[in-house]
């Protein structure tokens, strides 16, 4: 809907700029010129109520992140939720506006990160390859959580703050503390 108005070039690239420099604004003369016409359109008479998008399912396309910022003009924040945590295991912020090149290889090209561990929750990565972390490159393992939102496995024996609980899922730790979740491949 943007996209036919005449202005929306111009209002792109402001509307980029201003998240490359670290702020995000449903007030500017291009929302008022450009968007906001195109997000009562998309989503109804609601849209000037929307503070903010919640994304916990599945993997974000990296290259949605930017285009969803401008054309919505509110913080997302992306999260990664699993069903034996009653809280999201891993949370972005609001205010994190970073934005990533897609990577080209690897099981997670193309994933958005989805922040670091939420409070009250322990992540670590099992299966890591020390020589590839000694070489330079980011870990990546198998995905274990615990602490007191994780809840028991069926059939789990044990029980106590030490025990870790198995996700199924792949990790990579980013050196900005971010993490990059995908499903493990069997």
């Amino acid at each position: 809907q943007a996209m036919s108005s005449w202005l929306f070039s111009s209002a792109w690239r402001h509307k980029l700029a201003g998240i490359l420099e670290g702020y995000i604004t449903r007030e500017s003369l291009w929302d008022r010129l450009v968007f906001e016409d195109a997000r009562v359109r998309v989503m109804g008479p609601g849209a000037a109520t929307v503070r903010g998008v919640i994304v916990s399912d599945g993997s974000l396309d990296v290259e949605l992140v930017t285009p969803a910022r401008i054309a919505l003009s509110v913080p997302l924040i992306n999260s990664f939720i699993h069903p034996l945590v009653a809280s999201p295991v891993f949370s972005s912020h609001p205010q994190d506006l970073q934005t990533f090149p897609k990577a080209t290889s690897g099981p997670d090209a193309g994933i958005a990160h989805v922040g670091p561990p939420v409070i009250n929750l322990e992540a670590k990565m099992v299966g890591v390859d020390d020589a590839a972390i000694e070489g330079g490159a980011d870990p990546v393992g198998t995905l274990v959580v615990r602490g007191p939102t994780v809840g028991k496995l069926r059939g789990d024996t044990e029980e106590g703050p030490d025990v870790w609980a198995p996700t199924g899922y792949t990790a990579r730790a980013q050196t900005n503390g971010s993490f990059k979740v995908w499903v493990a491949s069997k």
